[in-house]
């Protein structure tokens, strides 16, 4: 036995090995992508029509104002970039590994698993999510009817944020709900493109604990996980509740007949879930 030195106390065995880094979200981000560049390709093969881009963003088309909106993100995009002392490039980067965004990307593709046989998930194009706030799109295949649209929110202690988002998103309903400026919809089963007003937006609440059980479930299998249906059950659970305060102050005739479209579309989505 080797003798301890005067003055050194030992405090426990060291085996040599480091200690398992843990994942932090952007760790996931070319996961991601390849999934969402695959939800692209079933989409848009499945309609024969480039309605979503590499990002499963619903793209910029078939609009008057297309060039001009181009303009106004590119000069946007350049100005908080200048603001950060990146190029535009650099700060598209940037914003790609943040957190909220692999949260959003994260749960297009779990949507997607979960409803895509019977929705069409898209996030929202490029200019309907800067200027709406729209992170997704809820598209009904059989019905043509976009159900509504969805704005995450990623908590870092627990679910917070939801106070917040919670007053903006009845703000917005109590002012006649959102617009898809770049929308689309179903007609007998083809793609067409139109602008949207007044439709119901929710936002999906999901903790950073959450996300991280989320994103490794995603990198261990296709299948749907219980977890997964866990979270979906709880979202659906504030969806529910945000469907009922809205009831209460939406005025807008289109955006309570939009809100009756989502009851039904509501009942769908959990016997989606139930089948998993």
């Amino acid at each position: 036995m080797s003798e301890q030195m005067p003055g050194i106390k030992v405090l426990g065995y060291y085996d040599g090995q480091l200690p398992e880094k843990k994942a932090k979200p952007e760790d996931f981000q070319k996961m991601l992508e390849t999934m969402l560049l695959n939800i692209q390709a079933e989409v848009n093969n499945k309609f024969s029509y480039k309605l979503l881009n590499e990002k499963g963003s619903i793209v910029m088309a078939e609009h008057s104002d297309l060039v001009f909106d181009e303009k106004n993100i590119t000069n946007s995009v350049q100005a908080w970039a200048n603001e950060q002392h990146k190029t535009p490039e650099e700060w598209y980067e940037a914003k790609a590994k943040n957190p909220s965004i692999i949260a959003e990307m994260a749960i297009t593709i779990v949507l997607h698993k979960l409803l895509g046989s019977r929705f069409i998930v898209a996030r929202a194009s490029e200019y309907d999510d800067y200027n709406y706030g729209v992170d997704n799109v809820l598209i009904d295949k059989e019905t043509g009817a976009v159900v509504c649209g969805f704005d995450e929110v990623l908590g870092f202690n627990g679910d917070d944020g939801d106070q917040i988002k919670n007053k903006k998103i009845q703000n917005k309903i109590a002012h006649g709900g959102t617009s898809l400026k770049y929308g689309a919809t179903l007609v007998a089963g083809k793609i067409e493109r139109r602008e949207l007003k007044n439709i119901p937006t929710f936002y999906l609440s999901i903790s950073k604990e959450e996300l991280n059980t989320l994103l490794t479930n995603l990198k261990a299998t296709s299948s749907v996980t219980e977890n997964e249906k866990k979270l979906a059950i709880k979202l659906l659970a504030s969806l529910d509740k945000q469907y009922i305060e809205a009831e209460k102050i939406a005025t807008n005739t289109a955006l309570r007949e939009n809100l009756e479209k989502f009851a039904h579309s509501l009942g769908v989505i959990k016997q989606e879930i139930e089948k998993k």
